[in-house]
């Protein structure tokens, strides 16, 4: 810990101030002159609408005696698109209107994209990123929590006050409302909870100040140290993090020669022979994290992975599963961590050391069989041929491989639930008894796998997972075709809901279990490890290791 000063805690702390017009003069001075006195440096910050600097005045209201004070200005030169919060040990919205003036936007020209529109206004944008680094004290009295109520999955469960006007706000983006005890006089009404500061008004500014003063040195002398979505096992509080397994902690292991491995991975499995997974994945968009969080446990343990596609295209990954700030309209909340978002960004990079691991995928077209038209007039002969040329491919599939793969993502509607050829290659590891995970719309492929004499469903009497009507979309489905060229298909929801599709197909004696509400649901019925969603992928992979190096049969139901 760096020596400071006697008297200045914050000597060598950084404070930015997210100010705008009909500021308070007494606050901000409070702000700026407390913070530095204790060493601080203040910044002040604003949206600055491309101009180099703007000046903001303040308030003017009449005293108790109708006298009314001098306008003031301050002039700001950082405008809040070029600076990252994580740059400060806390970030300050003052009180009062410039909080309304800060989330200004033009009209949204439909209702679809209202809610969107809000939360992409640069100094919520701003506050949102802030949020996510556990390291940086956010403070915000009276109204400023107006800059985070677009966003509730910032505030679900967080415990706040506020001036009473913002009360209905914070309860609506799932906040728990604090009132000021009987008596606390206005200079005191402060709460804490974890790296959020909160005031019911400018007046309690020197306690606001105080306890952020206090929460940084707080955090320096326990070691905080890197931003929550960096950070080894972090806990980002009041997020529940899908990917945790219910435990609020993400593990990130470092990378090693650029693919995550754990030491186990490098020297191979107990019987010193490393397995191989065939990883199936659209060409029409796969989402990021349903493919790296597999992976990376594929990769830690040891196994080999080789990558197949409909076609021998490489596959892209969806746009927004590389956007940590896209918002899941059915979930209300960020799905994508700035971590993840980077490593799905470099994965679809083919110029990266991972992204050339997906550059020349398996064609499945150029290895399983296409079965012939029934209204053919060669039919017999041509199913002979189709028959002994599946036969070679089931071969080699089951003789070189340990298990399946089947990435999520909306692209699989397109080009993999209903392959003939996705559903031999199914077939033929269920044949050898092998495992077969899938995650997402990916599950939907197994409930179309089935042998064309019996035509009965394999997951008949099974028990899975796979994404749950609450949790479809109404607007906003995207494929991805070529690299460079996306298709934007504006189709409502998904063409089916795969809900009721698992529940009909694991009928009679087996059910479907989409386990909404809980943030994790991944489901073992050997042979199939099933993933709901985008944040089961990790937990999803793992399942699939430990059905592979331990034998795992059922687990999650």
């Amino acid at each position: 810990m760096t020596d400071r000063p006697t008297g200045q805690p914050l000597a060598d702390a950084r404070v930015a101030v997210l100010v705008e017009s009909q500021y308070i003069p007494g606050e901000l001075r409070a702000i700026q002159e407390r913070f530095a006195g204790y060493g601080a440096r203040v910044d002040l910050v604003s949206r600055l609408w491309g101009q180099p600097s703007l000046r903001f005045y303040s308030t003017v209201e009449p005293d108790g005696e109708g006298n009314v004070p001098p306008l003031e200005w301050i002039e700001v030169n950082l405008d809040v698109d070029h600076v990252d919060p994580s740059d400060y040990d806390a970030v300050i919205a003052v009180a009062n209107y410039p909080t309304v003036r800060m989330r200004y936007l033009d009209p949204p020209a439909t209702s679809e994209v209202a809610a969107e529109a809000v939360r992409q206004v640069p100094i919520v944008r701003f506050m949102r990123n802030a949020m996510q680094d556990r390291r940086v004290i956010k403070a915000a009295p009276c109204h400023a929590l107006w800059l985070l109520t677009p966003s509730p999955d910032l505030l679900a469960g967080r415990r706040v006050t506020c001036n009473g006007v913002l009360i209905a706000d914070v309860l609506n983006a799932g906040a728990v409302y604090t009132p000021p005890p009987a008596g606390t006089p206005d200079s005191d009404q402060v709460v804490v909870d974890d790296d959020l500061v909160t005031s019911t008004s400018w007046h309690a500014t020197d306690k606001l100040v105080d306890t952020v003063r206090d929460l940084i040195v707080s955090r320096r002398e326990s070691g905080v140290p890197e931003p929550a979505a960096k950070a080894e096992g972090a806990t980002i509080p009041g997020a529940a993090d899908p990917r945790s397994q219910g435990t609020g902690t993400w593990d990130v292991s470092a990378w090693d020669n650029g693919v995550r491995r754990s030491e186990a991975a490098r020297t191979g499995g107990p019987d010193g022979r490393r397995g191989k997974v065939l990883t199936l994945l659209s060409e029409w968009g796969y989402w990021g994290e349903e493919l790296i969080g597999p992976l990376d446990e594929l990769d830690r343990a040891g196994y080999a992975v080789d990558f197949c596609t409909p076609n021998g295209k490489r596959p892209n990954a969806i746009p927004v599963s590389m956007d940590a700030e896209f918002f899941d309209p059915p979930l209300q909340r960020t799905v994508t961590s700035p971590e993840m978002a980077a490593r799905v960004r470099e994965i679809d990079d083919p110029s990266t050391e991972q992204g050339a691991r997906l550059q020349d995928p398996i064609s499945l077209a150029a290895w399983f069989p296409q079965r012939p038209y029934f209204a053919h007039p060669q039919f017999v002969r041509l199913l002979e041929n189709y028959r002994e040329a599946l036969a070679a491919a089931e071969k080699r599939a089951v003789e070189e491989y340990d298990a399946l793969l089947i990435v999520g993502g909306s692209g699989p509607i397109v080009d993999m639930v209903n392959n003939q050829r996705v559903h031999d290659l199914i077939l033929a590891f269920h044949k050898a008894d092998k495992p077969i995970a899938a995650e997402c719309y990916g599950v939907a492929c197994l409930a179309f796998a089935r042998d064309m004499n019996q035509r009965a469903c394999i997951l008949q009497g099974k028990h899975v997972t796979g994404h749950c009507l609450e949790y479809d979309y109404q607007d906003g489905t995207h494929f991805v075709e070529d690299r460079g060229k996306f298709l934007d298909f504006n189709m409502g929801p998904p063409p089916y809901p795969l809900e009721f599709i698992l529940r009909d197909a694991t009928a009679p004696g087996g059910a479907y279990h989409g386990n909404f509400g809980s943030p994790i649901s991944v489901i073992v019925d050997y042979p199939f490890i099933t993933g709901r969603s985008t944040g089961d992928s990790v937990l999803t992979g793992r399942k699939l290791v430990e059905v592979l190096d331990h034998g795992l049969r059922r687990w999650g139901w």
